[in-house]
């Protein structure tokens, strides 16, 4: 035990000293009504247009994938980001059709500008008129949208002209050969007009030769800002919003399309670091690059109340991959405890156990992150309630291992931990799962209280149901004694105890919640139909063994049943499409669901059956 606390205490050190510097990923932004790292837009934005956090052969991060698209857009039109999701899109994009389905801007862009009227008619249709492959049009076209905006969000911030007149060298107070930036030009615009009026003065070559060199920085600057509204289709290209204003955050380009003149200095000071930032990236000055990250910093606490340890921990919680790693934990578990079974090993059997405690601490420590970022409980979210849910399942297995000792625990923490991280992986892709709530959740103790009761009593009802199929199988080898299958049976009683518990409770303050936001206790909403068939269920069950009419194996097919009552309560009802539980949730599971309720169905009549048939044959 020692041990396990040891590594556990060292993984925990290793994760929150994962990233302790300030570059560009750690820069706050504004995105879906909350402030956030950029590595966190950026990964949402990448998972949008590739359908993956970090870019592969060669693996570069959001945040890397960014700044470059950014700061060497040509290089980034090149690059094959865009996923065709079937050969109808391609065909339609005059693309031919390859393996692997991605594709670069500079490929699809003329297919979406040759018939640009068709494709914003189409973006501005209605979903529920629109067929699968032009909802997939629609998708990539703003994507393409929001890929070219971003390209132009620093273009502003951009040394793109070089100045060699004396002249004006002089009277801008910078020297022969420097670069300046569309943000110089336009906070020394009053300078550049003042040269205009003494152009006069000198000789007709020196006049000339003079307005030349200001004619050119007018119309480079001029076409700069014309290019910047070509950013999308609809001329946005407000999307990196960085720059903290009394009310709301906005992009560079933004606020120099106000009146400069109502620009304050902490701002233009932003604009003028996030200049020199874009310098040293470019010459890959990295000491200075971290510099001028932590001076943003620095600047933009001037302006908004940043709590810049947040915007660490969720770089650093977006970087560690804690989901990633636990699920490999738990699955390497399930293969040593198989193999520590097969050759009656007790250190594999520790060694599996010890697995399943890492990856447990992985999966807090993911859990834990997302508390502390959003200041709300990790079950708000389909996503965030399905790892949650999972965390309680192997919670509640390393309790009952802990028991036990046998291994039983350690197969239910991996079954339930594993199974369920894939699930949520499957989600993980709709949206922003650390995005802000509507008001009626994220405002309401007894909301909080209700959610997470109830999804501890999904979990505990998750192990239940994975007993009684542990239970079949112990039935159909039939190599435990009559003692060893008493003791599962009691533990079964025990652990659907605890589920129903949980969910009654959780039941009860979810209508305490109801009354307080909607005026009434119940409603027979279909969310609350729901609970209330798993808390009947798991009643009459219980009722049913403790009062001896049914036997262990009868009671173990409806610990199994309790998982398909489980799985609609918890996703079904959300097919449904009604009801005061509508809070964005998928509707695109009924496939899954339909595919797992015949799984649970067969698995629970058909062992069953089986099983009969096996004692009687083992009778004669």
């Amino acid at each position: 035990m020692q041990k396990i606390i040891f590594l556990y205490l060292l993984f925990i050190f290793q994760s929150l000293s994962y990233s302790s510097t300030f570059y560009f990923e750690n820069i706050p932004i504004q995105d879906a009504g909350r402030v956030k790292p950029i590595d966190t837009y950026a990964e949402k934005t990448l998972l949008s247009i590739y359908e993956r956090r970090a870019l592969k052969d060669p693996k570069i991060s959001a945040s890397d994938w960014l700044i470059e698209s950014i700061v060497n857009s040509d290089e980034a039109y090149s690059k094959n980001i865009f996923k065709i999701k079937s050969k109808d899109i391609a065909n339609a994009l005059d693309l031919e059709w390859r393996d692997p389905h991605y594709y670069s801007y500079s490929e699809i862009s003329n297919g979406i500008n040759n018939n640009i009227d068709y494709f914003i008619k189409l973006y501005l249709l209605p979903d529920d008129q629109k067929t699968v492959v032009e909802k997939q049009l629609s998708n990539l076209f703003s994507n393409i949208g929001l890929f070219k905006s971003i390209t132009n969000s620093f273009t502003c911030l951009d040394k793109s002209l070089t100045i060699y007149h004396p002249e004006i060298v002089k009277q801008l107070g910078i020297n022969s050969g420097d670069e300046i930036s569309y943000t110089f030009y336009l906070f020394n615009k009053k300078t550049i007009d003042s040269i205009m009026t003494t152009i006069s003065t000198g000789s007709k070559l020196y006049q000339k030769t003079l307005q030349d060199s200001l004619l050119k920085i007018t119309n480079h600057f001029d076409n700069l800002k014309q290019n910047k509204l070509m950013g999308d289709p609809f001329y946005r290209n407000y999307n990196l919003k960085i720059i903290p204003t009394n009310d709301v955050w906005i992009s560079p380009w933004e606020l120099l399309d106000n009146d400069v003149n109502d620009i304050t200095n902490d701002q233009k000071q932003l604009l003028m670091i996030l200049e020199e930032y874009l310098k040293y990236y470019k010459n890959n000055d990295i000491d200075n690059m971290k510099l001028s990250a932590s001076s943003y910093l620095e600047t933009i606490s001037n302006i908004d109340e940043i709590n810049t340890n947040n915007i660490k921990r969720e770089t650093r919680y977006n970087q560690s991959d804690s989901f990633y790693y636990s699920i490999v934990m738990y699955i390497m578990a399930f293969l040593v405890l198989g193999i520590s079974w097969i050759i009656n090993s007790k250190h594999l059997l520790k060694l599996a156990f010890l697995l399943i405690i890492i990856g447990f601490g992985y999966h807090g420590y993911g859990l834990l992150n997302r508390m502390i970022i959003m200041q709300r409980p990790p079950v708000t979210t389909l996503y965030e309630s399905i790892l949650f849910v999972g965390f309680v399942g192997v919670l509640f297995s390393i309790i009952f291992e802990r028991f036990r000792k046998d291994g039983i625990g350690i197969l239910l923490a991996s079954v339930v931990g594993a199974s369920l991280h894939f699930v949520g992986f499957g989600y993980e892709n709709d949206g922003e799962t650390l995005g802000v709530l509507v008001a009626v959740l994220n405002s309401n103790f007894w909301l909080a209280t209700h959610v997470t009761t109830i999804s501890i009593g999904y979990g505990a009802t998750a192990v239940a149901s994975i007993m009684g199929h542990v239970y079949y199988l112990v039935r159909l080898i039939n190599t435990s004694s009559k003692s060893y299958l008493r003791d599962l049976t009691k533990n079964m009683v025990m652990l659907n105890l605890i589920a129903l518990f949980f969910m009654l409770f959780g039941t009860i303050l979810g209508g305490i919640w109801a009354d307080q936001s909607w005026g009434r206790f119940w409603g027979w909403d279909p969310k609350e139909n729901a609970a209330l068939l798993i808390v009947m269920w798991q009643i009459l069950i219980i009722h049913l063994r403790i009062s001896g009419l049914i036997k262990p194996l009868e009671f173990a097919f409806g610990m199994i049943i309790s998982n398909i009552f489980l799985a609609f309560g918890w996703f079904g009802v959300n097919l449904l499409g009604v009801g005061l539980h509508s809070y964005g949730f998928t509707d695109s599971i009924a496939t899954n669901l339909a595919l797992f309720i015949l799984f649970e169905l067969w698995f629970a009549i058909g062992i069953y059956f089986l099983i009969k048939d096996t004692d009687a044959s083992r009778k004669n």
